[in-house]
């Protein structure tokens, strides 16, 4: 099993120039930002694409829930392949696989294909999504001390809002300029250059640890992890409500791609967030607690968006409501690292990515009709149901709550 045991972690600024001043780091955090773009631009880029070639935001849901539980479905199996045979023969043809999911979504979408072949290319895109991240976060444990390893995870987690903040700010201003098409071959283009860049900066060697434990559950053999993953599902249809929520919002007020920029607001609020927990890790206790204190906060956070008025208020509230995000994003790398069998650590994190993109998927494939019937207030209502069930879950196992 990989050590349980949590280092005193560094606190303050003197953390986050000890991570960036760790080799290799500054190249590694780049190609990961571009390699991840295509799931930062991903939703809105499909939404925005999607609604504006049928006018429909059902379809668009449900076509964005294809891309992102093709990610869930493939994202385990393919981090296994890397723990067990090395990254060389995954990252970059994934990469290229998704790519042409992507570019299929638009020629499809200007061909006046129906809802199913949309679907299915969209859902290749998300299949062929290569699971960067685990990657990265099961080799920051030996990028940095394991006094830095919470800020690191906590630097992590802020470059995946920064992906959740340039994507849909990109994606919102290509649909507004060029066309929602351009977002997503910009999407395309930018994660098979960054997954080749990852590749070459971090190729991954077949598994060679003789402590190993192979089962066919894999990380899963955690019980931690387990719990981590099912509370992530609800957590993921948090997200995955407000990716339709907000450009509804946006439509509502007069513009659908008003929803880039407040994803963007959602995903800033979140890297500030992020940053702030990086500096005093301790703050809201042991992993085991700050993660279900950070669940209950993130609820309240998110309540207010339901009750917004006027664009100027949106985009504060949903700044707000992102604080909690990257935290608690930190927390749960932070005991799935700690708690999963050795040789298992890439797809521990791909289980976790797993059990948010899936939860996004049914967050949108579900909020996609309701706003549809009830508008944009019953898409923030379902986030806030999500991320207060998320909490919920993790009462439940005593070992997660008391280690």
């Amino acid at each position: 099993m990989a050590a349980t045991s949590l280092e005193q972690p560094t606190q303050g600024l003197a953390a986050y120039r000890r991570v960036f001043a760790a080799p290799r780091v500054k190249p590694l955090l780049f190609a990961a930002l571009l390699a991840r773009m295509p799931i930062g631009m991903g939703a809105v880029g499909l939404i925005l694409f999607i609604h504006g070639e049928t006018g429909s935001f059902g379809s668009a849901g449900v076509v964005t829930g294809a891309f992102t539980i093709g990610i869930g479905i493939t994202g385990p199996l393919l981090a296994r392949q890397i723990d067990r045979r090395g990254s060389g023969p995954v990252i970059i043809p994934a990469s290229l696989l998704s790519a042409a999911g992507l570019v299929a979504v638009v020629l499809l979408g200007r061909a006046g294909a129906g809802t199913v072949p949309l679907v299915i290319a969209a859902a290749l895109g998300g299949c062929g999504t290569p699971p960067v991240g685990g990657v990265l976060r099961r080799h920051w444990a030996e990028l940095v001390e394991p006094s830095e390893l919470q800020t690191a995870y906590a630097l992590d987690a802020v470059m995946v809002e920064l992906i959740f903040v340039s994507g849909p700010l990109l994606a919102g201003g290509l649909a507004a300029t060029a066309g929602p098409a351009i977002g997503l071959l910009v999407a395309a283009v930018l994660g098979s250059a960054g997954a080749i860049l990852f590749q070459v900066l971090m190729a991954v060697e077949p598994g060679d640890d003789p402590d190993a434990e192979r089962h066919w559950l894999g990380a899963l053999r955690s019980p931690t992890l387990r719990v981590l993953v099912l509370a992530g599902l609800p957590l993921g249809a948090s997200f995955g409500a407000l990716d339709v929520s907000l450009p509804a919002f946006g439509a509502h007020h007069g513009a659908a791609a008003l929803g880039g920029p407040l994803t963007a607001a959602l995903a800033a609020g979140s890297a500030l967030g992020g940053i702030a927990f990086g500096l005093r890790p301790s703050t809201f206790g042991r992993p085991q607690r700050a993660v279900v204190r950070l669940g209950a906060l993130m609820t309240l956070t998110y309540l207010p968006l339901a009750f917004a008025t006027a664009v100027p208020e949106m985009f504060v509230l949903a700044a707000i409501s992102g604080i909690c995000i990257a935290p608690q994003i930190t927390v749960r790398n932070n005991l799935a690292q700690s708690s999963v069998p050795a040789g298992t650590v890439v797809e521990a994190f791909t289980w976790l990515s797993l059990a948010a993109t899936v939860g996004a998927s049914a967050g949108a494939a579900v909020g996609g009709p309701l706003v549809e019937a009830a508008g944009w207030r019953s898409g923030a209502v379902l986030a806030v149901a999500m991320t207060a069930a998320a909490t919920l879950t993790l009462f439940a196992p005593r070992e997660l709550i008391t280690g």
